[in-house]
């Protein structure tokens, strides 16, 4: 990461988790050997809520 850059972590708008995930596409990469991502879509879901929810970026006070 770059000096100056801001670290940031996404929230289930709903109950304030960060265990969520994003519906999104990943394709082989052959040269690499492993999976990457393609594309993330605006689906999103809340393990804690178990339900389709709005994703809240929250800046982080200190990168880990």
């Amino acid at each position: 990461m770059a000096n100056g850059s801001k670290c940031v972590t996404y929230i289930c708008n709903v109950c304030g988790s960060d265990d969520v995930s994003r519906d999104a596409w990943a394709a082989w990469d052959a040269r690499k050997q492993e999976w990457v991502l393609r594309c993330a879509f605006d689906d999103a879901f809340c393990h804690r809520c178990e339900c389709e929810v709005r994703l809240l970026e929250v800046e982080l006070a200190s990168a880990r």
